[in-house]
């Protein structure tokens, strides 16, 4: 066997084994990097929409109909427009501008499907 073969197979693995791993090590930093600042803005989506919910609950308390409208329409900016459930928080929200007097169960469902939606989005979170 000749020694010449022998060290050039050594130096090019050598060179592939520290580019697989440079790859890697960048992969990983990126994806860390990533997952860091999504998990920070849906921390900040939460508290919006947190916000936007006791707003919802005072405007609804004091009838206020054009505030509530407005909530509706910055939630509805903020929630999945596809998702069955957000649009069922959006509905909720239709529920406390319709109810004449305010029904005790339509602001309960507001607030269960929200919770629900946070608690979702939360666990969401933590996988990642």
């Amino acid at each position: 066997m000749d020694w010449q073969i022998v060290v050039t197979t050594a130096s090019a693995s050598a060179v592939i084994s520290a580019l697989v791993s440079g790859f890697v090590a960048r992969r990983n930093s990126e994806r860390a990097i990533q997952i860091e600042n999504i998990t920070k803005e849906r921390a900040k989506w939460r508290d919006k929409i947190r916000e936007h919910a006791t707003d919802v609950h005072r405007a609804a308390i004091e009838r206020n109909y054009a505030k509530l409208s407005e909530l509706r329409l910055s939630l509805r900016l903020n929630l999945n427009p596809t998702d069955k459930e957000d649009r069922a928080i959006l509905n909720a929200i239709s529920g406390l501008q319709e109810s004449k007097p305010l029904d005790t169960d339509v602001p309960r469902e507001f607030w269960d499907r929200l919770a629900l939606c946070l608690k979702h989005d939360w666990d969401r979170a933590k996988r990642e």
